[in-house]
């Protein structure tokens, strides 16, 4: 048997049925399109989002960072070393406000 009538057999043999398409099947694998679509719209949103926040945290952490080589501010800090975590404390608040969640806690 030659190479073209072997490919003659195999793609009848190997062709899908005549009729109307499984209706099941093209609804499913429509769903996963669509819910691929979703998802990687959501996906980039979450990561445009992350950048986002990334980016004011670092501008925010630079302002207080500038703000502590003050020399008031660098001895006040040297001597009450617990406004640091006042600083990152008011920090996180501020990123919480950023977020738009009024409250913290939840």
């Amino acid at each position: 048997m030659d190479d073209e009538k072997l490919d003659i057999l195999l793609g009848e043999a190997l062709a899908p049925p005549e009729g109307p398409a499984d209706r099941g099947f093209v609804l499913r694998v429509e769903r996963a399109v669509a819910e691929e679509e979703r998802y990687r719209k959501w996906r980039a949103a979450f990561v445009r989002q992350l950048v986002t926040e990334a980016a004011a945290l670092a501008a925010l952490g630079g302002s207080f960072a500038l703000v502590a080589r003050v020399p008031a501010v660098e001895a006040a800090l040297t001597e009450t070393p617990g406004l640091i975590w006042a600083a990152l404390v008011l920090l996180l608040l501020v990123w919480a406000l950023m977020r738009g969640r009024g409250n913290v806690l939840a």
